[in-house]
């Protein structure tokens, strides 16, 4: 028994590592791709990459500069909103997202509005929501020790501080479990849209034939506050409030 299950991790551990080559010479390849000026090629090698890891800052900027070469203003903008998303202080992202918005044929001026979990998740983003979980774990094993430790001691000053101690790491447990969760949530949770074609409705009321609000252009965004299985209510730059068909937009 002992012996199958070790043979079972070595085969788990060896198409783990196989995985991590396949995608690191996928990742060269997209590399190659973009230096040699196929910015198409490269596009399609990152997009299969994205979809094996969504959650990687660096997969979404290559990904959003291929299709910036490429000149297409949606996809640019939307991985490389996507690329910050996910690390706020990732500035070559924030350079070709500056040039990604002079793709747009028409600039709005305002500002959209900040979800609370953008708010708590750039304060606690020194740490990688794995990590808290990895932490909240650790201090919470950290506590079980203290807390038998402290059974078996007599001494009573000792008893008093280990006791301190446990309450702690407790703390800390909590605190990291639930920062985790939040910055997990911000990182799967959808606050925006980019307008994925060109001339598109945004209606009064979620039905195609409502009245007519106002045309979007390619690349532009709105702040998500209400959403049916449809359509979504966005508030755009301007503060326009609208719904759209969520086949025209990009979520994130």
């Amino acid at each position: 028994m002992k012996q199958l299950l070790i043979l079972f991790l070595s085969f788990c551990f060896s198409l783990g590592l196989q995985a991590q080559e396949n995608n690191d010479a996928l990742f060269t390849k997209g590399i190659n791709a973009f230096n040699e000026k196929d910015y198409a090629a490269s596009a399609q090698v990152f997009e299969k990459l994205v979809k094996t890891d969504s959650l990687n800052a660096t997969l979404h900027y290559n990904l959003g500069t291929a299709y910036l070469r490429l000149q297409n203003t949606a996809l640019s903008i939307y991985h490389l909103e996507k690329s910050l998303k996910l690390q706020p202080d990732y500035e070559p992202a924030r350079i070709n997202l500056n040039f990604a918005e002079k793709l747009k044929t028409k600039v709005t001026k305002g500002n959209l509005p900040i979800p609370q979990q953008q708010m708590l998740y750039s304060v606690f983003n020194f740490l990688k929501p794995n990590a808290w979980a990895y932490l909240a774990i650790a201090s919470m094993f950290l506590t079980v020790v203290v807390l038998i430790v402290y059974r078996l001691n007599s001494n009573a000053t000792a008893k008093k501080a280990l006791f301190t101690l446990s309450i702690f790491t407790l703390a800390i447990s909590i605190g990291s479990y639930f920062i985790s969760k939040n910055q997990s949530d911000y990182l799967l949770m959808n606050n925006y849209v980019i307008v994925k074609d060109k001339d598109v409705l945004l209606m009064n009321e979620p039905r195609s034939v409502s009245k007519i609000t106002a045309t979007l252009n390619e690349g532009e965004k709105g702040f998500i506050q209400e959403e049916t299985n449809q359509w979504i209510k966005i508030q755009l730059q301007n503060d326009t409030i609208g719904w759209v068909d969520k086949n025209n937009v990009l979520q994130y």
